[in-house]
């Protein structure tokens, strides 16, 4: 009897033993998890500030090919990528909030950024102007596109205003839309084209085309815009892709920042002869 309540009380404190002993693993894989959590978190974060420091330096230089800096044990590969150029034209990859104003050039730049109008987009060109994720497709308030284009007749800057509404009677004085079925430019929801040598963008002879501005209305969130034309146009800019790798953990960090030409401010359009009226 002695040593049958002997060994049960064995039984019981080896047990209690592997209790303890279980507490104590987890606890500590709960500490480890903790620990290496809290570690990636900042190394994510140092990634970032260098992707960060390597974009404002080339942002400065304006390199043409790739860079490489090393800041301390993290690498930062810094890559130029041109915009424009072709027939597709998608501002990077870039979203706009209602009223943003952004531009597409019809004319080309020089290296130094300086305007050269002996590129230039034919003034009987071809351009779909594309808007809205594929969300929007049969959304109750789609966002709508107002378009001026900017032009030069002679020695004189004029400019040229519509607006197009995917949403048929919302908009007073507003066309729809050509394509609300999706699938435009790639992805996007609304197409709206623009024939420079009839229709509402009719341009005089041996006018010449000098700029695009794209305006969002009605979107509460940010949405794409994109451009697609009969013939290349020109180029736009530059984005620059910054990624950060730490050399021993490979936790790696990526940001863009695209930097378009510079365009006039919008009170600009205000001042040139309109050879119509656009009301909202």
């Amino acid at each position: 009897m002695m040593k049958s309540n002997k060994n049960k009380t064995s039984v019981q404190r080896f047990l209690i033993i592997l209790l303890i002993v279980a507490v104590i693993l987890a606890g500590g894989l709960v500490f480890i998890s903790y620990y290496f959590k809290i570690s990636q978190q900042k190394e994510s974060a140092q990634a970032l500030s260098a992707a960060k420091v390597g974009l404002e330096k080339a942002l400065e230089s304006n390199p043409t090919e790739e860079i490489s800096i090393n800041i301390g044990q993290i690498t930062v590969k810094v890559k130029p990528q041109e915009q424009g150029g072709k027939r597709l034209f998608d501002f990077g990859g870039l979203k706009f909030v209602s009223d943003e104003l952004p531009n597409v050039w019809l004319i080309g730049h020089t290296a130094q950024g300086e305007l050269n109008p002996s590129e230039s987009f034919p003034s009987n060109g071809k351009i779909t102007i594309c808007w809205g994720d594929s969300s929007q497709v049969g959304a109750a308030t789609p966002p709508t596109l107002e378009v001026s284009l900017i032009y030069k007749d002679g020695a004189n800057y004029k400019v040229i205003r519509a607006g197009f509404d995917p949403k048929a009677g919302r908009t007073v004085g507003f066309e729809g839309a050509d394509d609300s079925g999706g699938g435009n430019c790639g992805n996007l929801a609304f197409a709206k084209n623009i024939d420079l040598a009839s229709g509402t963008f009719t341009l005089p002879q041996k006018a010449v085309p000098y700029l695009l501005r794209l305006k969002l209305l009605y979107n509460s969130e940010a949405q794409p815009l994109a451009v697609s034309a009969d013939n290349n146009l020109p180029n736009q800019g530059k984005c620059f892709d910054s990624t950060a790798t730490i050399t021993e953990s490979k936790i790696t960090r990526k940001i863009r920042q695209c930097q378009f030409f510079e365009a006039p401010p919008a009170l600009f359009d205000y001042v040139l002869f309109s050879g119509g009226s656009l009301t909202k």
